[in-house]
């Protein structure tokens, strides 16, 4: 359990690379928007390696910027190894890899498929530049050039085959929110949260902030 807390993201990019192998190799035995879907959850794994891996920084941020304003215990508060873990494999599992084995439930799609090409999407291109004061973060390259993409992909076969309704694009919107809001921010992270977290981020997690962002002050 160490190693995997410690190691998820970097596991993550086999797990990326294995589907994408795969959904290339099967492509013509696949439903199209299941090889979307599959696409779609290999960006994602690529993704938490972006944030935590390479370039990395996500702990120190989104525990002194993003989600806590000068965290007392940066490494383990609010965000800790645990939540980290839970919460993006957490959402590999229940949102991104359904829509592989139900691709005609449209609304179960666009789930991830909204939450990739548009929630990420403001999120790192806009929100976190602004308080890191850059024009790139962790995240934002797989969301541009993964994401986005799908999305547009999805989304065009959807509508050009008349398979989508509003209520699809409703549903998915509600979806992605319920799992954020109560998913991700109250179960997991409201559960896992505690000042004195026995699943502190390593020193070289906690570093790469300061590699990646040398502009902002760094205080670990």
């Amino acid at each position: 359990m160490k190693f995997l807390l410690r190691h998820f993201y970097n596991i993550s990019v086999f797990i990326g690379i294995t589907i994408l192998v795969f959904t290339f190799i099967y492509w013509n035995d696949l439903h199209y928007l299941s090889a979307l879907a599959l696409i779609n959850l290999a960006v994602i794994n690529f993704h938490f390696y972006e944030e935590f891996g390479f370039p990395g920084g996500f702990p120190y941020f989104a525990n002194t910027i993003f989600g806590y304003k000068d965290s007392p215990k940066p490494d383990r508060f609010p965000l800790n190894q645990m939540s980290a873990f839970l919460t993006n494999w957490g959402t590999a599992l229940v949102m991104y890899l359904p829509p592989v084995f139900f691709p005609d439930k449209i609304w179960l799609g666009l789930a991830p498929i909204l939450f990739g090409g548009v929630a990420q999407l403001i999120i790192h291109g806009i929100v976190n530049n602004k308080m890191l004061k850059t024009w790139y973060n962790g995240g934002l390259a797989t969301t541009l050039f993964g994401h986005v993409p799908v999305m547009i992909l999805y989304i065009q076969y959807i509508e050009t085959n008349n398979l989508v309704t509003v209520w699809d694009y409703v549903i998915g919107t509600v979806l992605m929110i319920v799992w954020y809001v109560v998913g991700i921010r109250i179960i997991i992270n409201k559960g896992f949260e505690n000042l004195n977290s026995p699943y502190p981020f390593d020193k070289t997690e906690m570093d790469k902030f300061h590699k990646a962002y040398k502009h902002l002050p760094y205080n670990f």
